[in-house]
């Protein structure tokens, strides 16, 4: 299975899994064959790829960090938070711990698996698709920084709902093809404040979570907002959202801008260590998160192009490569005839 760009797609091409609108429904089944007007369809939503099977990918698979099941549950659950009217609340509240405790034994349950897949959103409904993979994310980080269950809970749940004062922002400010205006720009500062008073004025979460969503967007340095809270008096799961945030963010594709590969974005994240964010947190994000995830074209510093088959933590610049030409299998990480060899840039 690899990652191809849309518009490289083409008829007849199997589809290598299954693909999920904002609302959680599924769109197009994994192994089902493409046509013109799935593609077609696909380009209009704003999808940036998808995974395809192939010969020359046949013998790369990856295991998902979240099974399509629970995912498809959580872009439902979050959908309707975003959309739905406060009736229901205690209904609502339970479904979202249950969501909680099956998206953190999922991540606990992958024991050394990194967050290591190009992630499949429509950048039409991004706030829906970004909540879901801030979540994930941060509980990869969570884990790895060595998080206790309960707290790794705290965070999943924080993480889903970062975004909630969004729903009191009129779409054309939260969805503005164009630089916001001053003004615009101060009503979309309001959203974390927005967000803690929805949630403790309707929710019966713990207060950590509440203070996670009011915190996401404060900076190590202080130069953060709404409270210009700095170091350590940042709550450890705003600090922990933050990263999974921008890195998200910087990867998606949005009506005004287009997504950032992996490796650029892990680029600002470590030019930015220590003043937007905790350093002792980007280590970890940086042992974790792959910078050229597996089943995704490289292109190698002798010209070559190959596909990742396999990342190791700790040596995220020096995967195992597949080159497309030959098939002939590289370890960047581990073979001394490849020690002159990188990765030069990522094809997405």
């Amino acid at each position: 299975m690899r990652y191809l760009p849309i518009q490289e797609l083409e008829d007849k091409m199997i589809l290598g899994q299954d693909l999920f609108d904002s609302e959680g429904r599924m769109l197009l089944a994994g192994d089902e064959e493409l046509s013109s007007d799935h593609i077609r369809s696909l380009k209009e939503m704003g999808f940036h790829g998808v995974y395809i099977k192939d010969n020359i990918s046949a013998d790369i698979e990856f295991k998902q960090l979240m099974k399509p099941e629970i995912r498809s549950r959580a872009l439902s659950m979050v959908h309707n938070l975003f959309m739905g009217k406060e009736e229901g609340v205690i209904e609502r509240e339970q479904q979202l711990m249950e969501l909680v405790v099956d998206v953190v034994e999922e991540i606990l349950g992958n024991g050394d698996i990194m967050y290591n897949m190009m992630d499949l959103k429509a950048y039409d409904d991004y706030t829906f698709y970004h909540s879901v993979n801030v979540a994930v994310l941060s509980a990869v980080i969570g884990v790895r920084y060595g998080m206790e269950e309960e707290e790794l809970r705290i965070l999943t749940m924080a993480a889903l709902l970062h975004d909630i004062g969004k729903r009191f922002l009129e779409d054309d400010i939260l969805n503005a093809k164009r630089p916001l205006r001053e003004e615009e720009r101060h009503i979309m500062l309001q959203h974390p404040k927005l967000g803690y008073e929805f949630l403790t004025k309707h929710y019966n979460f713990t207060p950590e979570v509440a203070t996670a969503v009011l915190e996401h967007h404060e900076c190590y340095n202080g130069e953060g907002y709404p409270m210009r809270k700095s170091g350590l008096e940042i709550s450890i799961f705003a600090r922990i959202i933050k990263l999974a945030d921008v890195f998200d963010a910087m990867t998606s594709k949005r009506p005004y801008r287009d997504m950032l590969p992996p490796s650029d974005a892990i680029e600002y994240i470590m030019a930015m260590c220590g003043s937007e964010f905790d350093p002792k947190l980007v280590e970890v994000f940086l042992k974790w998160v792959a910078v050229y995830p597996v089943g995704c074209e490289v292109v190698l510093s002798d010209d070559r192009h190959a596909i990742v088959t396999k990342n190791f933590p700790n040596f995220v610049l020096r995967p195992v490569v597949k080159l497309l030409e030959t098939g002939e299998i590289i370890n960047l990480n581990q073979d001394r005839d490849a020690r002159n060899i990188t990765i030069v840039r990522l094809v997405v």
